[in-house]
């Protein structure tokens, strides 16, 4: 690489940090920049420039020129020898047909971002794939499948440390609560991408936080709060002048006017909404704003409105439909669809394997729930003659818990019982009595106090450990649980 190819890439990975930000200055910059690539022979450095141009070009919802861009750079990619570029033009086409609401397009090309950012280790792609895909399922109704795929972007974000993408997912997640009806766990979700963002520049990210919360706090019928929450996302949107998003906010917001029965702010914001969104060409979020107005037309009485927006709501319903019912009764559409399902769960669950805790992998000597009590009881008839005793190791957050179950089985030799016993208890049947177990309670309770837990990102309080003997322990959970809330056992915490 010479100077002035030198020049060019420190210049490029400039403009990459500001596409969001600032993304008609991005674009001419970056088309400039593309020009003297070319003249310079760097193909490396216009191609990336011409994804730059694809990536600004979304988010001005330019939507069609972005296609014509982004298929630019991926006809110029064949004359690299690499394809490590590949993955994020997939992601692109990916978001620009997600921007024009085709679907079925964005989840192929997301599938194959998916792919080959794992065969190249591209995680931060990887990440952005899982995101899209988890946002393609919710919008099309598949709540659950797109719970799971964000809860995995936002384990696999955590564990590289990437702060950016783990609030992305999360905010996305927290989504897929509120269409769930999970607000309570939206709120606790809404909070950790808080702190992610805290020293974040995107004013959309924490547009969109002020606005998922507000619809957060409405379900939980604190209108007040959920007031002051989309009041502030809405003040956002305007203040950076972002259509998309200030229709986002003029819904969330006619939706609190109407739990505060005034309809007549509600169908103010709705007529905004609607004038914002005829551009979109998205009959999704038209149907959903027709709906709303119906419903403030009907609570302000003027009943022919109401049924005016009533019968658009069912014209966009049965068009979503009809596209619906085409796809379905197509059958290369649908053989094609439901090979690409079956792809996208094979590669879901590949990246699931190396980061979700599988005890199966390494921990021998960790055992089903239902043996571990079962063992309990068979220790507990040996009356006086066991030579076991029991620790607890209790945390309310299940990731302390897959560390805890590591520690700890370090320790173990092979007359001893691990089980994960719930998401928030470690159980261990130590084959020693007395001192011996007392000096393994000793030296857990010591590593799980020195033990870097920010490295794995958990910033909480640390383990509570318990030892008791096997006699006087619980016969169940339950009990085990009632009894730890009355006192800490016959050991002390940590």
């Amino acid at each position: 690489m010479n100077t002035s190819q030198r020049s060019i890439a420190v210049e490029i990975e400039r403009l990459t940090q500001n596409i969001e930000q600032k993304p008609e200055e991005v674009r001419l910059l970056a088309e400039d920049c593309a020009n003297r690539s070319s003249q310079v022979l760097y193909l490396d450095g216009e191609i990336r420039c011409l994804i730059i141009i694809a990536r600004c070009a979304g988010c001005l919802m330019d939507y069609k020129s972005g296609i014509k861009t982004i298929k630019r750079a991926h006809a110029k990619l064949n004359a690299l020898d690499t394809y490590d570029l590949l993955p994020e033009i997939y992601h692109v086409y990916a978001l620009l047909y997600t921007g024009q609401a085709k679907y079925f397009s964005a989840q192929q090309y997301w599938i194959n971002a998916l792919e080959q950012s794992t065969l190249v280790d591209q995680i931060e792609i990887q990440i952005e794939s899982l995101v899209g895909l988890g946002n393609i399922w919710r919008i099309t109704q598949e709540v659950n499948l797109a719970r799971k795929t964000h809860e995995l972007a936002v384990m696999v974000a955590n564990n590289r440390r990437l702060a950016k993408l783990e609030g992305k997912a999360r905010l996305l997640l927290a989504r897929d609560h509120y269409s769930l009806g999970n607000y309570a766990e939206m709120l606790s979700i809404l909070d950790s991408a808080s702190e992610l963002s805290e020293h974040c520049s995107n004013w959309i990210w924490h547009a969109e936080l002020w606005d998922y919360r507000g619809l957060a706090l409405l379900g939980l019928e604190r209108t007040d709060d959920a007031d002051s929450a989309t009041k502030k996302a809405h003040e956002l949107a305007i203040e950076n002048n972002c259509l998309w998003m200030q229709v986002q906010c003029c819904i969330s917001r006619s939706k609190v006017k109407l739990a505060r029965n005034n309809p007549e702010n509600a169908s103010t914001f709705l007529s905004e909404a609607a004038q914002y969104a005829a551009g979109f060409d998205d009959s999704e979020l038209m149907r959903e704003i027709s709906f709303y107005q119906s419903i403030a037309a009907e609570k302000l009485e003027d009943y022919q409105s109401a049924l005016k927006f009533f019968q658009q709501y069912r014209e966009y319903s049965l068009n979503i439909s009809k596209e619906q019912t085409f796809r379905v009764n197509n059958d290369r559409i649908r053989t094609s669809k439901q090979q690409l399902q079956q792809k996208a769960a094979r590669l879901i669950n590949r990246i699931r394997r190396q980061y979700e805790y599988d005890p199966d992998k390494h921990l021998n000597q960790m055992v089903a729930e239902t043996y571990w009590w079962q063992k309990l009881v068979v220790l507990k008839t040996e009356l006086k003659h066991t030579k076991h005793s029991v620790i607890i190791v209790y945390h309310p957050d299940s990731n302390y818990i897959d560390v805890c179950a590591e520690l700890t089985h370090s320790l173990c030799n092979k007359n001893d019982i691990l089980s994960r016993l719930s998401g928030e208890r470690l159980g261990i049947l130590l084959d020693n009595k007395s001192n011996g177990a007392l000096e393994i309670y000793q030296i857990l309770a010591q590593m799980f106090s020195i033990y870097p837990w920010q490295r794995k990102g958990l910033k909480g309080s640390k383990p509570q450990v318990t030892i008791q003997d096997v006699l006087t322990f619980p016969l169940t959970l339950e009990q085990l649980e009632n009894y730890q809330s009355k006192d800490n056992g016959d050991g002390s915490s940590t």
